[in-house]
């Protein structure tokens, strides 16, 4: 097995999962690698060393998606199950990787896979958590240390010199990124750095000081992929019927709510009220749709999450636009339809999610 990849591939990308090795996963746009993802460590073990026990791809019968299912064990320490499903279609990828301890142990201290990005950029910007504007660099030949603290960036953003786009994502559950900052007697630390021709992004997740016990319990973080290549043709929109989300008749508990408790007017897609008012639009459809001030950010109302008694908890809901762009596309696509949502203001509307959602999905190629 230790050759061992499946594929996924559209047709200005291919997404590649390996059973063993320093990647877990690659990402090629317009026929060059640009992400390549590496491998988990619990304590000090690395997942490098792990035991393959499940290597799958699925793929949908309509072709617009398709998926790697993988788990694996580190035989040392309690030993550590690490599983990841990546669910992919045309221009997005969502990753959740679930990390947990047999024989009745503890996981202890995690660092995500390192995330490296290769160029040559002329581009990155980044946001960080509680920040209101992306930072911007323009990396150089030279070595640069572009970010290292103990809160996590919740977007990547990197153009290349011809013209690729490739953005990184917390996905919904940002509030597991940000344990380390919410769990006493436990650090985090991101690191972000680099030049134009390679990037580097660690993510040390946990930390426990020596004197601090460990949680007892398993650990989820999901995360989002999404590209673009300049030369890819977009099919033409077709006549649609506009829905704009800043008119929709949403109650105050399916909106974004901002740390200070206010309600912002923007749908969150993580709330019930926002899915349900998506999914009747689109059951109801007599033609295609396309969706106004479909603005995803950042929300800290654990209520969306079925967890109010937290009262706050933060989580990114580009994730859920994303499934329900998919699963929209999915259902009016039997009739003939689809759904394209557009995000014309805000701190990401120029961001390549936002473009990819603005267009018509393409089916992915067909492999044996």
């Amino acid at each position: 097995m230790s050759n061992l990849e499946h594929l996924i591939s559209g047709n200005d990308f291919i997404l590649r999962s390996m059973a063993n090795g320093k990647d877990s996963l690659i990402l090629e746009v317009a026929g060059r690698p640009r992400l390549s993802c590496g491998r988990v460590r619990c304590a000090e073990f690395s997942e490098q060393n792990s035991i393959s026990q499940k290597f799958r791809v699925h793929r949908s019968a309509d072709n617009l998606t398709a998926s790697f299912e993988t788990a694996s064990i580190i035989p040392f320490g309690c030993e550590y199950k690490v599983e990841r499903n990546l669910d992919a279609a045309d221009g997005f990828a969502t990753l959740t990787l679930d990390i947990s301890a047999v024989n009745y142990g503890r996981v202890g201290n995690v660092a995500l896979e390192d995330l490296v990005f290769n160029g040559p950029w002329v581009k990155l910007e980044f946001l960080i958590f509680g920040e209101e504007k992306f930072r911007t660099f323009a990396p150089t030949g030279s070595e640069q240390i572009f970010y290292q603290s103990h809160e996590t960036p919740v977007m990547i953003r990197l153009t290349a010199e011809d013209g690729v786009k490739v953005e990184f994502a917390i996905g919904s559950n940002l509030w597991e990124h940000r344990a380390g900052l919410r769990t006493s007697g436990v650090t985090s630390k991101f690191v972000l750095n680099g030049n134009q021709d390679k990037i580097l992004f660690q993510r040390q997740i946990l930390n426990y000081e020596a004197e601090t016990e460990v949680e007892k319990r398993p650990w989820r973080f999901r995360s989002v992929l999404v590209w673009s290549a300049p030369k890819k043709e977009s099919a033409p929109l077709p006549e649609a019927q506009t829905i704009d989300f800043a008119a929709a008749p949403i109650a105050e508990s399916g909106c974004k709510v901002k740390s200070d408790g206010t309600i912002l007017p923007q749908f969150c897609l993580a709330s019930a009220p926002a899915r349900k008012f998506i999914r009747e639009q689109v059951r109801l459809a007599a033609s295609s749709i396309r969706i106004d001030h479909a603005n995803f950010g950042i929300c800290m109302s654990a209520a969306h999450l079925k967890r109010a008694n937290k009262k706050m908890l933060e989580h990114f809901d580009l994730e859920e636009w994303i499934a329900f762009y998919i699963w929209s596309n999915r259902q009016l696509l039997k009739n003939g339809y689809n759904l394209t949502m557009h995000c014309a203001s805000g701190l990401f509307s120029d961001s390549v999610s936002a473009a990819n959602l603005a267009r018509c999905l393409c089916q992915l190629e067909e492999r044996e």
